[in-house]
């Protein structure tokens, strides 16, 4: 009588842990936020996220990249948003005049466009296409040197 006793109190305390372990995965899964490391977990966490929330998701860093030097990693999300037909837009620093000529401004981050011949290289890479319905929006801003750096890249529903 006793071990059935056991046996069924170990049944319960069991089945508690997976609800919570539950609860805790589809929090995980409506994150907005994703932190940048130049490693292939980002892009399973950037993946994750635009798959299961329809709100922007934010991509912030740790090291600010320049818009001059922005890595591959980041390219290839970007450009996938422009080849699908979503917009690419660049917000100067607050209090910033935005530049008269929009193709200096491009120009200054010209590297994130050479990101397009890769996408066309990566068939078998279809997480990319998570990124397509979507817009994205590079805030820059000023670093402690007062350089111009990427702040956050938003990806948000067109």
């Amino acid at each position: 009588m006793k071990s059935s006793l056991l046996i069924l109190a170990l049944a319960f305390s069991l089945s508690a842990c997976q609800t919570v372990s539950t609860k805790a995965e589809n929090q995980s899964e409506i994150r907005t936020t994703v932190s940048f490391i130049d490693l292939e977990g980002f892009d399973a966490d950037l993946a994750l996220a635009l798959r299961s929330s329809a709100e922007p998701i934010t991509v912030d860093f740790l090291e600010k990249p320049s818009p001059n030097n922005t890595p591959e990693r980041l390219q290839k999300w970007v450009s996938q948003v422009r080849e699908s037909g979503g917009r690419v837009k660049v917000e100067m620093p607050k209090n910033e005049l935005t530049p008269k000529n929009p193709f200096a401004l491009f120009g200054m981050i010209g590297s994130l466009w050479s990101g397009v011949s890769a996408i066309s290289k990566m068939t078998d890479e279809q997480k990319y296409e998570l990124a397509n319905g979507r817009d994205a929006i590079i805030r820059l801003e000023r670093g402690p040197n007062k350089e111009l750096v990427i702040g956050q890249i938003v990806f948000m529903k067109n």
